[in-house]
């Protein structure tokens, strides 16, 4: 199926326009963009090495489910595969809260929540997904997620930024970094973005493309195109213009 009849089956069809990629930089972040660069601009050489501005290094962990040795801590939660096997949304939203709670003081910021489908079962980071085998399960645990995270912070609790992580088709660990995943639109769209998309309407803080190559061909391979990361199709076109 082609995207204009995936956006039709999805009742989408003239509220999405592809004339004008998406641009890089949010629309919603380009004053805050804006005002930094004023800054640095302003800034001599020796200032911009100092900590003037009371910018504090970055602390990001990998999850938040035992990530706190630097912290001299180190809970240990369920793992994102034991709640996906509870398939218990609310259990999911008590998790992604006291997780944050911990996680958020001691971390700016965290690799994760993932939520990659479970596709392949000699995956060796399986363990990491919150989706499962289930599109469905997994986008209602991260609307969870994602709402959890906003109730805490709205009790005094700063969670840790988010960064879904894979985008897109990374079902295989083994050569992730040459390998190539040949997924159709429809099946793009019904069976992996679930998760991303309510990633995004949550309100999430970034998103992490994968290794590996979406839809190559030996043009696009060649050019370097075909990898998630550099892939116009799943970034521009499905990300950024119809998630947004």
């Amino acid at each position: 199926m082609t995207l204009a009849g995936v956006l039709a089956a999805l009742g989408l069809s003239g509220h999405v326009a592809f004339g004008e990629l998406a641009p890089f930089t949010p629309a919603v972040s380009d004053k805050l963009w804006q005002e930094a660069g004023d800054i640095v601009s302003g800034m001599s050489p020796g200032e911009q090495a100092s900590e003037r501005y009371a910018c504090a290094t970055g602390n990001w962990g990998d999850s938040g489910i035992l990530d706190q040795w630097d912290q001299g801590r180190s809970p240990c939660w369920p793992s994102s595969l034991n709640m996906a096997a509870s398939w218990d949304v609310e259990l999911m939203a008590r998790w992604a809260s006291e997780t944050a709670a911990e996680f958020g003081p001691a971390n700016r910021g965290q690799l994760g929540p993932g939520m990659n489908v479970a596709r392949f079962a000699w995956n060796g980071r399986l363990g990491e997904y919150h989706s499962g085998e289930d599109p469905h399960l997994g986008a209602k645990f991260i609307e969870a997620m994602m709402r959890a995270y906003r109730e805490v912070s709205r009790h005094g609790v700063t969670p840790p930024l988010q960064v879904a992580k894979h985008f897109i088709a990374n079902s295989i660990e083994n050569s992730r970094t040459s390998i190539t995943a040949y997924v159709d639109e429809r099946t793009l769209f019904e069976v992996y973005y679930p998760p991303f998309l309510a990633a995004v309407e949550g309100g999430v803080s970034a998103i992490m493309c994968s290794y590996n190559m979406v839809q190559c061909t030996s043009g696009m391979c060649n050019a370097g195109r075909a990898y998630a990361c550099a892939n116009e199709d799943v970034l521009h076109k499905h990300l950024k213009g119809v998630m947004g």
